[in-house]
């Protein structure tokens, strides 16, 4: 993967104008999760983005986040985009981050580092699938794909390196306890949502004993598919809604805005947990029986938190490793990139002495001479990007190099 370089002036380093914006369960909470999932849903954001001048995106959204990962062009400004991707009246601004901390959050977003629940399986899969559906759309770019290569590519080395967690961890995973605690000595639990989450949280009260498992879906056929890989039960959604039956623990397992009332909740037979992983919620607090516990992804950061402490030495490890990886990837791609400007400082010395020396020796000469400049010229693209270099070359005597190594480009 190459930029283009534009006449005039090298090319962008890979994370020169990349932005993440957003808020999650972390980072603002649930009232604000929902406020940004429903204000900036993925098909509104290309209008509101295209206005401020940004149009190579993608983005992350799910029930423990919202972030969008962008590129801005030269003159669009941070805070205007930020500004632009900010609820009306919201009395809070998303987080963001930019550059080369951009690029730092989103590899630290798909290795799980920043999850409420260290390890969790399915972020990687959401990370590929949203930069999946934005090159899909026409709306990567070089820089996108250098982000989400690279951010990939480490959370599968930090996953491959450091035991973070059992396979099949998930948000539901921080619930399991309570989920037991509550079917004991077993007894009739439903899952809403046939998806990924809800095929994940079926499988772990699958092995819970005593469990009397059924799955309920919008789309019959995917609840039945599922439900017969596990041996449970299976209805429509419509049918549970309208006569529920009888369930101790009820798993909310997709983003089903307010449609678990009182009255459907007070005639679920026995039911004594209702764990709400949807982001919007599915429960009002207001519609909760006193007899019923809820579990939401707010009532799991305590879990999270107890988690992240047990597992402090092996996140730092893997922070580490993660920056480690940063670092070579960014001093990979500045190698690509300053490749044609090397061989032209070669060859600039090559054309001094050339006609003085035989070839070998000229050629010896001249790359000794050019030994200094090079690294020096590596040295200031790693620590202050390649349009640093640019100037580098033009304050040691070579614009002249350094121009025709653009137009060439271009």
């Amino acid at each position: 993967m190459t930029l283009p370089v534009a006449a005039g002036a090298y090319a962008d380093y890979p994370v020169d104008g990349l932005t993440l914006i957003g808020v999650s369960h972390r980072r603002g909470g649930i009232p604000a999760l929902e406020a940004w999932h429903d204000t900036f849903p993925e098909h509104a954001l290309a209008q509101r983005l295209g206005r401020v001048g940004v149009h190579a995106w993608a983005l992350v959204a799910t029930c423990n986040r919202w972030d969008v990962v962008l590129v801005r062009p030269s003159a669009v400004g941070l805070e205007r985009v930020r500004q632009a991707l900010t609820p009306a009246h919201s009395p809070r601004k998303p987080y963001a981050y930019d550059g080369e901390a951009a690029l730092e959050h989103l590899a630290r977003i798909a290795s799980s580092l920043e999850s409420l629940n260290p390890g969790e399986d399915q972020i990687m899969r959401q990370v590929r699938d949203a930069y999946a559906r934005a090159r899909a759309a026409g709306r990567g770019n070089a820089e996108l794909a250098f982000a989400f290569d690279t951010a990939l590519r480490l959370a599968k080395r930090v996953r491959r390196e450091i035991a973070l967690a059992p396979l099949n961890t998930s948000l539901f995973s921080l619930a399991r306890g309570q989920v037991e605690a509550a079917l004991a000595p077993g007894g009739p639990a439903v899952v809403l949502g046939a998806g990924e989450i809800g095929a994940l949280a079926s499988r772990t009260l699958r092995d819970v004993p005593g469990v009397e498992l059924t799955i309920v879906n919008r789309d019959p056929a995917r609840a039945e598919a599922l439900a017969l890989s596990l041996g449970a039960g299976h209805r429509a959604l419509a049918d549970f809604l309208v006569a529920p039956g009888a369930a101790r623990v009820l798993v909310v397992a997709a983003p089903l805005r307010d449609i678990l009332d009182r009255a459907l909740l007070t005639r679920l037979q026995g039911l004594r947990l209702v764990v709400d992983l949807g982001v919007p919620r599915a429960v009002a607090p207001a519609e909760l029986p006193a007899h019923v516990r809820v579990l939401d992804v707010a009532g799991l950061q305590g879990a999270g938190a107890a988690r992240r402490a047990a597992l402090v030495d092996r996140l730092a490890e893997a922070d580490r490793l993660l920056l480690t990886g940063l670092e070579e990837a960014l001093g990979a791609w500045n190698e690509r990139a300053l490749a044609p400007a090397i061989r032209a400082l070669v060859e600039h010395y090559l054309e001094l002495v050339g006609n003085a020396l035989p070839p070998a020796e000229a050629e010896r000469l001249a790359r000794a001479v050019a030994r200094v400049p090079i690294k020096g010229l590596r040295a200031v693209a790693r620590e202050h990007g390649l349009a640093a270099a640019a100037t580098f070359l033009a304050e040691n005597g070579l614009p002249r190099v350094f121009e025709t190594e653009a137009s060439g480009g271009a």
